[in-house]
């Protein structure tokens, strides 16, 4: 979906070796968006028509005597003209949609989808709480990584941080496939910092497949 089938096989490969080096189970999923964001259409729309009326009004102003009822139903199409083809852009054309999203609302909604993923995958069922979910949102340009409480504990205070911001900056660069084997090598080298280490028999209980979903827009 999001990667070719080669740039899947790369990745898996690298996940498959952090768990082989660490003996933590990660989890990686991408997910086109995490919501619908249906309010961001309807700030286009209001700020398309809010211009196109500035516009419109300060010629107005300066010669009053121009207005007419014909000149007024153009006004009002041409207002609402333009909010209309804003807001459609903002569902053609995700770069703009972008520009309407709020930055704490994304924030809030990757992580709840984030944790209904853990929760509903039962990642916290592994031996010693050793999982640990990766998720990139395509579309907010954010991560979110929720180590269950075996690795939580252990890693070094703003690890996690740091490692979301790496990936984070490739994403908006449009770099999906170097975010994540960014991320998942900045990761491993937290958590062979912490003391996690190969394990003395194979631990593996996840599919090692990077998941790829549409998430929140799907129908």
């Amino acid at each position: 979906m999001y990667f070719s089938e080669e740039d899947a096989r790369q990745l898996n490969a690298r996940i498959r070796q952090l768990e082989k080096n660490t003996g933590v189970e990660l989890v990686a999923v991408v997910v086109e968006k995490c919501d619908n964001y249906p309010e961001i259409p309807w700030k286009a729309f209001a700020l398309g028509a809010a211009l196109s009326a500035l516009v419109i009004l300060l010629p107005t102003l300066a010669r009053p005597d121009w207005l007419s009822t014909y000149s007024t139903l153009v006004h009002a199409m041409v207002i609402l003209g333009t909010g209309t083809i804003m807001a459609l852009l903002t569902v053609v054309w995700p770069g703009g949609a972008r520009l309407f999203l709020d930055k704490a609302r994304a924030e809030g909604e990757m992580r709840q989808y984030a944790q209904a993923y853990f929760l509903e995958n039962e990642l916290f069922a592994l031996p010693n709480r050793t999982g640990i979910l990766l998720v990139i949102g395509l579309f907010e340009h954010q991560v979110v990584i929720l180590p269950d409480s075996g690795v939580d504990g252990r890693l070094p205070a703003g690890a996690l941080q740091t490692v979301m911001a790496s990936m984070t900056s490739e994403l908006k660069r449009g770099n999906r496939k170097r975010a994540l084997s960014l991320g998942v090598g900045a990761l491993e080298a937290s958590l062979q910092t912490a003391g996690f280490a190969p394990p003395a028999e194979d631990t593996d209980r996840i599919p090692d497949a990077l998941v790829q979903e549409k998430g929140g827009g799907d129908d």
